[in-house]
């Protein structure tokens, strides 16, 4: 008896213990049966270089775009950013390989943006070019656009997943 209750005593201190780190698992996109996307297709080069140019895409394969559409269309007020939304963000790509990947938030509603919110990779939807270009498509509060160097993308607009993601980023480096 005074050996199982030792055992006990043990194991319960060992699940206690403070220094276990916590890991998150990656998901794996090979094993997402389905792709779902709305839209897909190639951009032309002009317009592959006006994204190159004005968001800073240099020399990672994908370019990932978290796009927050205006608020007239959306139910609630999606132009909010905080540091819970912005840790959000960061728990949400924590979760996918973005090996060589940038990832922008791009806002189509200009007065919220802020030299402070840059630095931390959002920016200005400029000339609308991604709401005259693929959010006006399909009207949401979010969307988000994924593209290959070459200029394929997938593109999905309301609430999108991390495998959703994830299969493109794996589908558009292959």
């Amino acid at each position: 008896m005074k050996k199982l209750i030792i055992l006990l005593i043990s194991i319960i201190f060992l699940s206690c213990s403070s220094s276990k780190e916590i890991n998150i698992k990656k998901i794996n996109p090979e094993k997402v049966q389905k792709n779902i996307f709305d839209f897909s297709g190639k951009i032309d080069k002009e317009s592959l270089s006006f994204i190159k140019e004005n968001y800073f895409w240099n020399n990672e394969k994908i370019l990932i775009i978290n796009f927050r559409q205006p608020k007239s269309y959306c139910h609630f007020n999606n132009s909010f950013i905080n540091n819970e939304s912005i840790n959000f963000r960061k728990r949400f790509y924590s979760k996918i390989n973005t090996n060589d990947c940038l990832i922008i938030n791009v806002l189509s509603n200009r007065k919220n943006i802020r030299k402070k919110l840059m630095q931390k990779k959002y920016y200005i939807d400029k000339n609308k070019y991604f709401l005259n270009n693929f959010f006006n498509r399909k009207r949401s509060c979010f969307g988000v656009i994924v593209i290959n160097k070459t200029g394929n993308y997938y593109q999905y607009n309301g609430h999108y997943s991390e495998k959703q993601v994830a299969k493109y980023i794996y589908e558009l480096k292959k």
